[in-house]
């Protein structure tokens, strides 16, 4: 591993730490509660994207407005790591880095560590692999953490708990197989969802768009992600008006 994407990762997991102890008072499982620390203290866009590579973003409309947006497309537990990865931008932690890192990367470990306590995890892990073998302690960890099983074994390995890296090469559909494998119920963990709820931010661009602080092609570009059809309208009358304007300046 790079000396940059090491000093990412120590960077997002010492976070972590600091956030968990700021926010719920002890590190523990927070699960769906990292949703809901979310919409007490930001605006928070709920979307039904069907694209499975969208999971969420952090959209600046300026200085003092900050919105998050979370695609309710996705399965449960992949959106709560979203939500984990999304405070890192929300919080600021960039302002308050003076090295170089890569944030995206500090962010995934950042998420993991909240969702994840190293603490926890080497707690349950020693005895969950002795009785029931690594996958299924991977399974039932991800439950316990309402988190994806890819990031589970990821954690797995990131603390040195096992060397096997089988583990991260399985991906998330082939996790949920394996529960019937392992004799385990389906989990309502691996299922979407899909809520809509984005008319605070709507109307906050479009203020913005009114007291002219934003111009209609910007407003279109932040909105194209949350509302599409808004984000088309925007971006129809950003090219009516340059046509306009052309064909004014032919005339002189």
């Amino acid at each position: 591993m790079s000396k940059l994407k090491l000093q990412s990762e120590q960077v997002g997991e010492a976070f972590a730490g600091q956030f968990l102890t700021d926010h719920f008072g002890a590190e523990i499982f927070i699960g769906p509660g990292i949703e809901l620390k979310l919409q007490e203290i930001s605006h928070v866009i709920f979307q039904d994207v069907p694209d499975n590579e969208y999971f969420g973003a952090t959209v600046n409309v300026d200085s003092e407005q900050v919105f998050v947006a979370i695609n309710t497309r996705q399965p449960l537990r992949i959106r709560y790591f979203t939500v984990a990865h999304e405070f890192w931008h929300l919080l600021g932690y960039k302002e308050v880095i003076s090295e170089e890192i890569d944030h995206e990367r500090a962010a995934d470990r950042f998420a993991a560590a909240v969702m994840m306590p190293a603490s926890l995890v080497r707690l349950l892990w020693g005895r969950l692999k002795q009785d029931f073998g690594e996958e299924k302690a991977i399974i039932m960890i991800a439950d316990m953490a309402a988190a994806p099983y890819e990031a589970v074994a990821r954690r797995i390995l990131e603390l040195k708990l096992s060397k096997s890296r089988r583990l991260i090469a399985i991906k998330e559909k082939e996790w949920i197989s394996l529960r019937k494998a392992h004799h385990l119920a389906n989990s309502p963990l691996d299922e979407p969802f899909p809520i809509k709820s984005f008319s605070k931010y709507e109307s906050v661009i479009s203020e913005a768009v009114e007291k002219r602080l934003l111009n209609k092609a910007e407003a279109s570009g932040k909105l194209a992600q949350i509302s599409p059809e808004t984000a088309i309208r925007y971006q129809t009358e950003t090219n009516r008006e340059r046509t306009i304007s052309q064909e004014e300046e032919e005339d002189l």
